[in-house]
């Protein structure tokens, strides 16, 4: 009877063991490997800090000594090829976790007026990209009306990577996506504005 009872408390602490909650003494979640919790509705005032690390490159698994797939980590570092942010690990590189949205994409297309020469001229790129995917012209029968998972002004870093210098002037791009431009030159034809949305 004595080895019945200590082989059923044996098998309870190991099946307690095998799922942990850290927070609180409330019983994981029963799908739970790890539970996070302070108390019975799973609320909470605290949060999961991630390990933080500085990487060096997506293809390096530094500071860890070999890829590992599935690790998370929070990058404070930041440098030409990794910006701050939460990786994570595919086995062969590190990916940045990026809110379901692509990590960069071009502008959609945009028209500028070349027809005359001033001074002084703006766009709210920020402004253009949201109207044109809140508001698209068509689409695929079972899509939703505007295109989903848009990240505010703020959320972006902006880039011009090229334009025709003969008849542009650049003179700002602020933070929030607001260009200020000069055309110089006048023409009847076409020009060219390469503009990048990446990321934060």
């Amino acid at each position: 009877m004595r080895a019945i009872i200590l082989s059923v408390l044996l098998g309870l602490v190991l099946y307690i063991q095998a799922q942990v909650t850290i927070g609180s003494g409330i019983p994981p979640d029963e799908n739970a490997l790890l539970d996070l919790k302070e108390d019975d509705n799973g609320n909470s005032t605290k949060g999961l800090l991630l390990p933080r690390v500085q990487l060096s490159d997506i293809d390096s698994p530094s500071p860890l000594t070999e890829h590992k797939e599935g690790m998370f980590v929070y990058n404070i570092g930041e440098n030409g090829f990794v910006g701050r942010g939460v990786y994570y690990n595919t086995g062969e590189k590190w990916e940045k976790v990026s809110s379901l949205f692509t990590n960069w994409f071009y502008m959609p297309s945009v028209v500028f007026d070349t027809s005359l020469t001033g001074e002084g001229f703006t766009k709210n790129l920020y402004e253009l990209y949201r109207d044109q995917f809140e508001n698209p012209m068509m689409k695929s029968s079972d899509a939703p009306p505007s295109i989903p998972h848009m990240p505010a002004a703020n959320d972006l870093y902006y880039y011009i990577t090229v334009y025709d210098t003969d008849v542009f002037e650049i003179i700002s791009l602020s933070d929030s996506g607001i260009l200020v431009y000069n055309i110089k030159q006048a023409v009847s034809a076409y020009s060219l504005i390469n503009i990048i949305f990446v990321l934060k």
